[in-house]
């Protein structure tokens, strides 16, 4: 249950005021929007109920009675009027009253009076809602804003205005929050767990979402203006043609493909070489044309050596290559068998060198490494081939097979 006393003279006079609201809302939406109040229509008594209330107040003797700033702020925030809403965004304001605050909870706690420290503590708990009110309430106005393309304004050049007017005012809802400094909030909590909950972790959580909803306002708004800015050029280059048709009524465009000088402004590309070619119908020309090509160098002739014929193709027979085949597996087989006496393993290379065979060692390797891929289950489960990989470069992590070592493993060939 609250602590709040429903019976003093502050929630009385709240809850008077509040329905002297509703008792007058058509008269002060009236006035909202600059309507003069017809003062013998509404009252000599309602009048002096409104003005005592700080509702309506008098400028000076000879003007009407109009709005007060407090009541005019919350039918603002009430419509949602984005035109005259007017968001404050002093973040300092906040930090003096955060110090103080926090010093009465720490006087209040020393000495003892933790009902005080509580009440004080409900006062920070407000200003730190009230901050968050004005940022969200702020955000919130600017997203209505760009979501209606500054639709409130009729020309292109207003809308800059008002996109610079909101992205100033984004600019200093940044700068406010940079004040905030939480290693400061950090201290001020100290071991109090209430205030390190309010100040630091409450407070951090909300301030980087408003960041990031600022981050996001400044983004739209960029791309807003630029925009913007390519609509006012094209505008101005309509309204510029426009004046110019004005001024000389009588201008036709002309065929610009066909001009053989052009502007400039347009004229861009390189100029293009026609193509020549000898004119052999022009007899006057037949003296110079022959100057001409006696002047033109001798082509040199080409000494490169043109075979006579295509060089025949050399078959080879199947039966050499197949026997070529028959002896390279043969001496694979007589490795295997070698490290099968041996009992110890062997190099593939070495193998080849020792027993001075003429095969290529790439080759080698390959029948090797084929052979025991050829092997059966039971057959290969007694050798293990091991490969001796090498990198090609420190560039390239390309892994080249350099040997291969043949192991008898110590169960041997199963018979």
């Amino acid at each position: 249950m609250s602590t709040l006393d429903y019976n003093s003279a502050a929630v009385k006079l709240g809850v008077e005021r509040l329905k002297l609201l509703g008792r007058h809302s058509e008269l002060l939406m009236q006035s909202y929007y600059s309507a003069e109040l017809d003062e013998l229509q509404v009252g000599e008594r309602a009048i002096n109920q409104l003005v005592a209330a700080n509702i309506l107040w008098r400028p000076n003797e000879e003007s009407g009675l109009k709005l007060t700033d407090p009541v005019r702020e919350m039918i603002v925030q009430l419509i949602s009027d984005e035109e005259r809403r007017k968001v404050n965004a002093e973040v300092g304001g906040f930090l003096a009253n955060i110090r103080v605050l926090v010093g009465k909870i720490n006087a209040a706690e020393e000495k003892g009076n933790y009902q005080e420290s509580a009440f004080v503590q409900t006062k920070l708990s407000q200003e730190v809602d009230d901050l968050n009110s004005r940022i969200a309430t702020g955000i919130d106005s600017l997203w209505n804003r760009l979501n209606s393309d500054f639709a409130f304004v009729s020309t292109v050049q207003d809308k800059i205005y008002e996109n610079e007017k909101a992205h100033n005012e984004v600019l200093r809802w940044l700068a406010g929050l940079e004040l905030i400094n939480f290693n400061e909030l950090i201290r001020f909590a100290g071991s109090n767990g209430s205030l390190r909950h309010l100040l630091v972790r409450q407070l951090q959580g909300q301030v980087s979402v408003h960041f990031s909803s600022l981050r996001e306002v400044q983004k739209r708004l960029n791309e807003l203006m630029a925009r913007f800015r390519q609509q006012q050029s094209r505008n101005l280059l309509v309204r510029g043609m426009l004046q110019y048709f004005s001024q000389k009524p009588n201008f036709k465009p002309s065929d610009y493909a066909q001009r053989s000088t052009v502007v400039d402004l347009v004229n861009q590309a390189a100029g293009l070489q026609a193509s020549v070619s000898i004119a052999l119908d022009r007899h006057q020309d037949k003296h110079a044309m022959q100057q001409l090509l006696a002047q033109l160098p001798a082509r040199t002739p080409s000494n490169t050596d043109l075979p006579s014929a295509a060089q025949p193709l050399a078959w080879h027979d199947d039966a050499s290559i197949m026997a070529k085949r028959r002896a390279l597996h043969e001496d694979v087989v007589s490795f295997y068998l070698s490290v099968l006496d041996q009992q110890a393993s062997q190099s593939a290379l070495e193998y080849l060198a020792a027993a001075q065979l003429d095969w290529d060692p790439e080759i080698w390797l390959y029948q090797v490494i084929a052979e025991y891929q050829g092997l059966a289950s039971s057959e290969k489960s007694a050798f293990r081939l091991h490969y001796d990989e090498q990198e090609v470069g420190w560039f390239n992590q390309l892994q080249v097979i350099a040997d291969v070592q043949l192991q008898l493993l110590s169960g041997g060939v199963g018979v």
